[in-house]
């Protein structure tokens, strides 16, 4: 049974903001510290003595997760321009009145339970000037009922139902065109997903800077509780947010707003909708990848793509809208779902190769570069590792290959505790989440071998 419950406003989770004692700032440095002391020892170890091709791949990992904690740690501000007033009542002011209308469009398909559950959660925003577009994907259950009866219900919802399903591009698409969406901002939330009281506010502040075009919020596992699965995902989702999407956020890159809650300045995204929503890829449609695809567009496809007359925009990482999401409770569906995520990886890659390097930071492109290079070799390098050189009669790189992965998962468990002290053990499991990627990189290959192969992939 999935366990399940509408967040607390009033909990520590809800004012997380980079604002550190000197106590959590020893914490961080020792944290880089000890890190880079022992995989550093670890990678003189291999590159000189044992190995020199794990040795090198060490060096670039080590290089990587120790520059996106540094300079998460240093550089990353939540990018508002408010203050909290009132911890207890969690509101925000702001010096500026600009006051926009937002469009939440959310898509969904037999989906009944969490539409409902979502659609409230956007009703209890601090954030008034919105409307709320529900779009039924062609249902076959009671989802479309359930959408008519919260239209009755409240007064700034619109509901489009399509007859058939066409998929989360295409219904987002229609939901824009045809609702229509007359925000200056358009925010997209899944249907499977509950948002913080003043999640909608905080993203809506951060476009106070004209250069933003888009931005994420931060996401965590909805139903954690459930068993061990849940809770590893749960400590994977805040690491990936507060550290890799905040060292993203400090160049303003962010490569992929997730679909659970991202906001996009209407001007950004208009251009691409109709090219993004009916994508081709390898001489076929490309469904996959919705949300970092589109973010694609505002970070540099506009004008790699579309015409010099469209700009570059910046993306940030606003780490204090937070976004709860329903996880895989099995590990077939978690298989399924990180090949799915794999395949859009790999398509998105392709599409931002030619021109991310424009127009940026170049240490930001480096990274990114960089970050491709190391997904590419990571089951190679596990595979001569843990097989080949094992199988050769050397088993000593295989098992400090095997110490790293875990150390590494050390240093994001320890920043999981940090961020989140009233969590008990849970950071245990994400130890058990590192061991478990590595699993998971192995579908690197097959999900680019059959990158075409989308029919059992849905949700």
């Amino acid at each position: 049974m999935m366990k399940t419950s509408t967040p607390d406003n009033k909990s520590p989770e809800t004012l997380k903001t980079r604002r550190k004692s000197k106590k959590q700032k020893l914490a961080m440095f020792l944290i880089i510290l000890g890190g880079g002391s022992l995989i550093g020892t670890k990678v003189f170890t291999l590159l000189f003595y044992l190995d020199p091709i794990l040795g090198l791949y060490s060096l670039l990992t080590t290089f990587l997760v120790f520059i996106s904690f540094i300079v998460s740690y240093i550089g990353y501000k939540d990018p508002l321009n408010y203050h909290v007033k009132n911890n207890k009542k969690n509101e925000i002011t702001s010096t500026q009145s600009h006051n926009p209308l937002v469009s939440i469009v959310i898509p969904a398909k037999n989906d009944p339970v969490m539409i409902a559950e979502i659609t409230k959660s956007v009703m209890l925003s601090s954030y008034e000037n919105f409307e709320l577009i529900l779009v039924n994907d062609g249902s076959t259950d009671n989802t479309g009922k359930v959408m008519d009866e919260l239209k009755n219900q409240y007064t700034n919802i619109k509901i489009i139902h399509l007859k058939k399903n066409l998929g989360k591009r295409k219904a987002v698409r229609e939901g824009i065109l045809t609702g229509p969406a007359s925000g200056e901002i358009i925010l997209f939330i899944d249907s499977d997903c509950v948002i913080e009281r003043t999640a909608i506010e905080r993203l809506v502040k951060v476009f106070e800077d004209p250069d933003i075009g888009a931005v994420s919020g931060h996401g965590r596992a909805l139903n954690k509780d459930d068993n061990a699965l849940t809770k590893m995902q749960d400590t994977w989702y805040d690491g990936q947010f507060s550290i890799m999407k905040a060292i993203e956020s400090v160049f303003g890159t962010v490569t992929c707003c997730p679909g659970i809650l991202a906001a996009y300045r209407r001007e950004a995204i208009m251009p691409a909708l109709d090219k993004w929503a009916n994508d081709q890829f390898l001489g076929s449609e490309f469904t996959l990848g919705d949300d970092r695809h589109l973010t694609s567009y505002v970070i540099g496809g506009n004008q790699h793509y579309l015409g010099k007359q469209y700009r570059v925009w910046k993306v940030k990482y606003c780490e204090s809208a937070i976004v709860y999401t329903i996880v895989p409770t099995k590990f077939k569906t978690l298989v399924l779902q990180q090949i799915r995520w794999k395949k859009s990886w790999f398509r998105v890659f392709f599409f931002t190769a030619p021109y991310y390097y424009k127009n940026r930071n170049p240490f930001a492109a480096s990274l990114y570069y960089l970050s491709m290079l190391w997904s590419f070799f990571s089951p190679v390098v596990a595979f001569r590792s843990l097989v080949y050189l094992p199988l050769q009669g050397s088993y000593l790189p295989g098992l400090v290959y095997l110490v790293g992965l875990i150390f590494i998962g050390l240093l994001f468990a320890a920043e999981f505790k940090l961020r989140n002290p009233d969590t008990g053990n849970q950071w245990v499991y994400r130890l058990y989440w590192q061991i478990l990627g590595f699993f998971f990189s192995s579908l690197e290959f097959y999900s680019f071998l059959t990158i075409r192969n989308k029919s059992w992939l849905t949700r």
